[in-house]
């Protein structure tokens, strides 16, 4: 009998499973990362419901930290975050349910609290959305929770940041960049690798970030045709996440 039981559990975890595999994209959001500042003290993101089912959705925002290959994670339980933005941060609808099909617009209020220090503040703003069911159905079903997490930075002002190349080689079939940040926030941007006779963009990586906590970064960016020198890296900070830093470098041979 314990056998049994413990085989019909397999069986609703295995199916479990392969229903979140194959509904990965039952919802689908407009944007991957969030920015909040006084300058910029609204932010907007859309959920979309691709099914033909209602999604019945809930969201928060939780503490990070930066893991040692500069990606932003949760925070482990039983650790404080130093530079949480889970207080800074406001918005609605918490909770919301979306016929198929249709949208929910979500918005972001930026608020800062008396007392609290200048800088940059980080959070991760958890979507949780699973198919909604009435009451007789919640009994004998089991339904994958579908999550999106979407990194927010929340800045109070200007802070200052520089950024240089620490390394550019050129190796089979692709070129290896690392980026050095000196500074107390991070940047997100574009990467590119460039022919400098031609202009025509030979690699590139789009929104990649570097925080202060992880502050060089290396990227490998693989080229799929024969490299003619000059070259031309460069990244090129994004406006929309608060910054117009541009750096360049020109490679005549590696």
């Amino acid at each position: 009998m314990i056998y049994s039981m413990n085989k019909v559990s397999s069986v609703i975890l295995l199916t479990t499973f392969m229903l979140a595999t194959f509904k990965v994209n039952a919802v689908s959001i407009s944007t991957t990362r969030l920015y909040l500042s006084p300058k910029s003290d609204t932010a907007s993101i859309y959920v979309l419901n691709m099914e033909s089912e209602s999604q019945t959705c809930s969201l928060s925002v939780k503490g990070t930290i930066i893991d040692t290959n500069g990606l932003m994670q949760f925070l482990p339980k039983g650790q404080v975050a130093v530079n949480s933005a889970e207080k800074m941060i406001r918005f609605a609808p918490r909770r919301f349910e979306i016929t198929p099909k249709l949208h929910q617009n979500i918005k972001l209020l930026y608020r800062r609290r008396p007392g609290l220090e200048s800088g940059e503040y980080k959070g991760l703003l958890a979507i949780k959305c699973k198919k909604s069911v009435s009451n007789s159905e919640k009994q004998v079903t089991i339904e994958p929770v579908i999550v999106h997490n979407v990194p927010v930075i929340v800045r109070t002002g200007e802070i200052k940041i520089s950024a240089s190349f620490d390394s550019i080689k050129l190796l089979d079939k692709q070129v290896e960049v690392s980026i050095k940040i000196v500074g107390n926030r991070s940047i997100t941007g574009d990467l590119e690798v460039i022919d400098k006779s031609s202009g025509e963009i030979l690699a590139s990586k789009k929104q990649m970030s570097i925080y202060s906590e992880s502050p060089i970064k290396t990227i490998a960016l693989p080229i799929d045709k024969e490299v003619s020198y000059p070259l031309v890296v460069r990244f090129k900070e994004s406006p929309a996440f608060g910054g117009n830093l541009l750096i360049e470098q020109l490679v005549k041979s590696l």
